[in-house]
């Protein structure tokens, strides 16, 4: 009985003197070489902020109300999303190969001190996740009258 290694697989750039780089290049994942898998599945997110509250914006699309899940824990805000797709078989036969069916991410921001975390609102449209993070009014420090000592 003849025993072979196991090869572990390659996570960098096929060379030129490889047998079949050609191959490998074409037919193996793009994640293999670049990555990419992890940044796709972080949502973009825009952040402003006005006189009244600060606002993120997240674009989600695809995505459903019931798949989010916000939550404020002391000074930390955490937005996560989970997302299974169903499973449907193709009209013309079946999958050979199928490479997505669920996806899921999460982020998380420091809270500014002057927020009221309490208040915290969420929605969802048209792919967009808004949240609203209302700040605490500031009171107006009281007007100081000198007065002169005669």
């Amino acid at each position: 009985m003849e025993t072979k290694a196991v090869d572990k697989p390659r996570t960098s750039w096929p060379t030129l003197f490889d047998t079949g780089w050609m191959d490998k290049v074409f037919n193996a994942p793009i994640d293999e070489f670049f990555n990419i898998g992890k940044v796709i599945n972080v949502p973009a997110v825009n952040v402003t902020e006005t006189d009244k509250e600060f606002k993120l914006n997240i674009a989600a699309p695809g995505l459903e109300k019931k798949d989010f899940k916000v939550e404020a824990i002391d000074d930390m805000l955490t937005i996560s999303a989970e997302h299974e797709r169903e499973e449907k078989e193709e009209k013309n036969g079946r999958f050979n190969r199928r490479e997505y069916n669920y996806s899921s991410w999460s982020r998380s921001f420091t809270l500014p001190e002057n927020c009221d975390s309490g208040k915290i609102d969420a929605e969802y449209k048209n792919g967009e996740l808004k949240i609203f993070i209302p700040k605490l009014e500031v009171k107006e420090p009281k007007k100081v009258k000198s007065i002169s000592v005669n």
